[in-house]
């Protein structure tokens, strides 16, 4: 059997007509969201310079230094005084110097006194020598209070130069160490004491050694300072025996 034009007419239309609902349906259904993600670039590998640790020197051990112990800051350097100007210490020897002259007329009339010497010196007082006139000179410190010893001691040095101002070929030393009966000689002492200082030294000087006995003598008794060795001092006949010398 032959389809009629009509027919075909329809089929076709009929077909294109469901064409068109099938496009029109497929693009009412929703459509599935294709996420497209670049792929992550790898890195490019960077050259790294690895470093070697060096190995550290060996510190140096701490060298334990001891504390030292605290001292006294040292003192400041002392300021000299000034020297003084007033005799008012040496005239304290005035009376004591015209009683050793009453006893022992070799004296000149009057000793020549020097300004005393500051208060922060070494010494009492000192016999300084004769001056030109054959004067015992003196000096004494500013703040000193005169003492019969100390007086009759520089006084007795002052004897024994005047004694040798009198008469320098006579060993007047070497008869006071006769009297006084002491061991070797005076010179021998002399020379021992050289070897020493300070309070060590003095006690053994033959000069002190005259010095005190005729203070003791003058004073009329007291125990000399220096070395006597073992010999005690007869104020009375020691007294005799210097006067005996200007004879």
């Amino acid at each position: 059997m032959i389809p009629t034009r009509n027919a075909v007419t329809a089929v076709v239309l009929a077909f294109v007509v469901g064409l068109i609902l099938g496009a029109i349906a497929a693009s009412a259904w929703p459509r599935p969201v294709v996420s497209v993600t670049s792929p992550t670039p790898t890195p490019t590998p960077t050259a790294t310079a690895t470093l070697t640790p060096e190995t550290p020197s060996p510190s140096p051990s701490p060298t334990v230094t001891p504390t030292p112990a605290p001292t006294d800051a040292p003192p400041p350097p002392r300021t000299p005084r000034p020297q003084p100007t007033t005799r008012a210490a040496g005239e304290q020897l005035y009376p004591y110097y015209f009683q050793v002259r009453r006893l022992f007329p070799i004296f000149p009339p009057t000793p020549q006194i020097d300004f005393d010497f500051p208060a922060d010196d070494f010494g009492d007082a000192i016999f300084r020598g004769l001056n030109p006139a054959g004067q015992p000179i003196f000096s004494v410190r500013e703040d000193f209070v005169m003492t019969p010893r100390t007086a009759f001691h520089e006084i007795g040095h002052a004897y024994e130069e005047l004694l040798k101002h009198k008469n320098a070929g006579v060993d007047w030393r070497a008869k006071y160490w006769a009297f006084r009966g002491f061991p070797d000689t005076w010179q021998a002492a002399a020379a021992d004491a050289a070897t020493k200082t300070g309070m060590a030294q003095w006690v053994i000087q033959p000069q002190e050694s005259w010095a005190e006995a005729f203070s003791v003598a003058m004073v009329g008794g007291g125990q000399e300072k220096t070395q006597n060795f073992g010999r005690t001092l007869d104020p009375i006949a020691t007294r005799a025996f210097f006067i005996s010398l200007m004879n």
